[in-house]
């Protein structure tokens, strides 16, 4: 059984090398470090990614990442695997749109591995990599070619991403009360490439820069729970994560033509600041069936890094809700005890999210719905499934801007397991 996982573990991760080459084209991914990933990949997406009060349980075998307290809620000796891939599709409208064959962009990847394990009744850690953000555009423009009159015309490109290896404790310091710390390696590489042509020469003027990112990242959470009555429960929870520079091995190569004029190499202590961030979350369970949760999400971004005369980077906010139906039959263990396993949940959200960027004086939103649902398999308890979609809106077509309207599908894979135990089953 061991030797099947881990090489179902070395398939995915050579499955999730080969897709992440393929990516969506975004605009706005030019700014920082690019398109900051907003989504866990877990639980919450159909529910608008809203989660930060809510954890597994007993019944409950998907996992949540938005709260690193979450996790001392898995259920005892048992450990947890998911691997999720996503669709997402995307078309542009705006005026620098001139081009229809270039207004729609699509992609597929695995976006997620994780394994969770209960190493003590109070005690729950995960192990997982995660996207953290994605760079991906390309567009043509125009240069005044210093000391004359005369422009030059520009394409500009840039590809990369970065993400997060993490490793998650959360302990149950009561029955009211769970702990939880987030500790992550944040690393990437960003590459952006600029080609200037003019009519004064006849080679092309080509600027590399390549970027090697990194640092280690923290968040902190807590989550509180407690039975107003019989039927109903209440639920909370908040994150919080102090300022953190991104450091930078940063490669700057210029040529003309073939020959080169400019190739160095530097260290930056701080090429990027990630802000402060916190959250907060509310969660009703009502008769173990129906949640109702809410989630808001501040970044503070303005004075963190040096703005452009373009653009600026400002406070952001994010309000989420989300709705969950879960469907649960009682069974009769070996010993005669009553007890509850979720057979499928489905779930609704909408959020709404004022961006950390300003563009042109107008700051961009982005708003979605999501749907979707779960299920555990009955034939055998150890594996369950997630679907869901979002379909949403960034940016604008006022002030010169570019419009995203986007469908995102995301797939989850769960499989479940006792960990160094040896107990006899019985499905």
């Amino acid at each position: 059984m061991k030797s099947k996982i881990l090489t179902g573990l070395f398939c995915s991760i050579l499955i999730i090398n080969f897709v992440s080459a393929q990516n969506n084209t975004s605009p706005y991914s030019i700014i920082g470090i690019g398109d900051i990933e907003k989504s866990y990949f877990d639980r919450t997406s159909s529910m608008a990614h809203t989660g930060i009060a809510l954890s597994s349980d007993a019944t409950n075998r998907f996992l949540y990442h938005a709260n690193p307290a979450s996790y001392s809620g898995l259920q005892d000796k048992w450990f947890n695997f998911e691997a999720t891939a996503r669709y997402k599709g995307v078309s542009y409208s705006g005026t620098p749109i001139s081009n229809a064959s270039a207004s729609q962009s699509s992609d597929l990847q695995f976006k997620k591995l994780v394994i969770s394990i209960k190493i003590k009744p109070k005690w729950g850690t995960a192990v997982g990599l995660l996207p953290f953000s994605t760079s991906n555009y390309s567009y043509f423009g125009t240069k005044v070619i210093q000391g004359s009159t005369f422009t030059a015309q520009t394409y500009n490109e840039g590809t990369g991403s970065t993400n997060q290896f993490f490793i998650a404790n959360s302990y149950k310091i009561n029955k009211h009360l769970s702990v939880g710390l987030h500790t992550a390696y944040l690393f990437g590489q960003l590459q952006q490439k600029e080609t200037i042509v003019s009519g004064v020469s006849d080679s092309a003027l080509i600027t590399d820069r390549n970027l090697l990112l990194g640092n280690f990242f923290f968040k902190g959470g807590l989550q509180f729970q407690t039975k107003i009555n019989d039927k109903l429960q209440l639920l909370a929870g908040a994150t919080g994560s102090l300022k953190t520079p991104l450091k930078a091995n940063y490669q700057l190569k210029v040529t003309d033509g073939s020959t080169t004029l400019i190739e160095n190499q530097q260290f930056r202590n701080t090429f990027f600041n990630l802000p402060v961030m916190y959250a907060g979350g509310v969660a009703v369970k009502l008769k173990d069936k129906y949640t109702f949760a809410f989630d808001y999400n501040f970044q503070s971004w303005t004075g963190s890094n040096t703005n452009n005369s373009n653009y600026q980077l400002v406070n952001s906010s994010r309000y989420s809700a989300g709705f969950e139906y879960s469907k649960k039959i009682s069974y009769r263990d070996y010993q005669g005890n009553i007890l509850s396993a979720e057979k499928y949940f489905l779930q609704t959200g909408v959020s709404y999210n004022n961006s950390y960027l300003r563009i042109n004086g107008i700051q961009l939103t982005d708003y979605s719905v999501t749907l979707g649902g779960g299920f555990n398999s009955l034939k055998n308890s150890n594996l369950g499934m997630q679907l869901g979609i979002e379909i949403g809106q960034r940016g604008t077509k006022n002030a010169g801007l570019i419009k995203e309207t986007y469908t995102q599908v995301h797939l989850t894979f769960v499989y479940r397991d006792f960990w160094r135990v040896k107990v006899k089953r019985y499905n």
